[in-house]
């Protein structure tokens, strides 16, 4: 699967008239992550950085451009690459044929695209080759991200472990073996991050 946990939205219909507000909303529902590639957006620039992503895009369908059904959480990657392309001009026509669109608050998603065991993101379908394509889920800092934050997490759980066993009396030399080896990986990852998040591609 590509991601751990498929987002729910809150709301429904259209609810809040600005941006900002939606904004703050998605953020929380999406994990304060990108709806298409989960990518987090502390390795992205942060809150401020991300997306009010239009699913039907506002330019074609103006009505929903409040609409809560029709908004997503997406890092500037995702949106700048997917933009205004929409395969119908119907807003509730999201593919045609092998081209197209499925909402990341689906589950259908995680049918059609795949996170491989480097990080990287694969299309499963003819229709998750189109969406890998057009929304660029092949470049680089995806995978990068995905095992940032990855490191992240079992460093994090590798301290909370050691300082767990510390307060017991254990010996943590192998936990603290494993600490330096994740964290040696981490510093890697992070300087591959720095060399490439110097803007979208």
């Amino acid at each position: 699967m590509l991601r751990e946990k498929k987002p729910i939205r809150s709301y429904h219909g259209e609810q809040f008239r600005t941006n900002p507000t939606n904004k703050k909303h998605l953020a929380e529902d999406f994990g304060h992550r990108c709806a298409y590639c989960d990518d987090l957006d502390t390795y992205g620039g942060g809150y401020r950085a991300y997306h009010v992503e239009h699913f039907a895009p506002k330019e074609k369908f103006p009505a929903l451009r409040f609409d809560y059904d029709n908004l997503l959480y997406a890092c500037p990657w995702c949106n700048r690459a997917k933009w205004d392309i929409w395969p119908s001009n119907d807003p509730k026509i999201n593919v045609v044929g092998k081209e197209g669109f499925i909402d990341p608050c689906s589950e259908e998603y995680d049918q059609h695209l795949e996170r491989l065991a480097d990080g990287s993101i694969a299309g499963m379908s003819p229709l998750g080759k189109y969406m890998h394509k057009t929304l660029q889920l092949y470049l680089k800092r995806h995978a990068i991200v995905h095992n940032m934050d990855k490191l992240k997490r079992k460093r994090k759980e590798l301290e909370d472990n050691i300082a767990a066993d510390k307060k017991l009396g254990k010996d943590c030399s192998k936990k603290e073996a494993a600490l330096q080896l994740v964290t040696k990986d981490f510093f890697e990852y992070f300087d591959m991050w720095e060399h490439e998040s110097k803007g979208p591609a």
